[in-house]
């Protein structure tokens, strides 16, 4: 993998695998399953989901290897804050 003219590190591409298979298996499930979510309080699904959503959505973009140009996207769409939102909504829907 190439980054910017230099050759990236391994475990780059090993992240973002990772993020694209996470972000991608939960979005599958909910997309073909939605009734998972049916043994979930209603108040933990709305407060978890949009956030674990928002998660989802920078994880795809840093595993299909989409950088925004513009400045505040990259701060909402860094990998950490992605990584961090996903696993909160998810603790948040589950009782973590």
């Amino acid at each position: 993998m190439i980054a910017r003219g230099k050759i990236a590190p391994l475990w780059h591409a090993w992240a973002r695998g990772l993020s694209l298979a996470s972000a991608g298996s939960v979005s599958l499930l909910l997309l073909v399953y939605p009734y998972v979510l049916s043994g979930i309080p209603e108040w933990r699904v709305h407060t978890g989901l949009p956030v674990m959503m928002f998660g989802a959505a920078g994880l795809f973009m840093f595993g299909l290897g989409f950088r925004p140009r513009n400045r505040l996207a990259q701060a909402l769409f860094y990998p950490g804050l992605a990584g961090l939102l996903f696993v909160a909504g998810m603790l948040t829907m589950v009782g973590g």
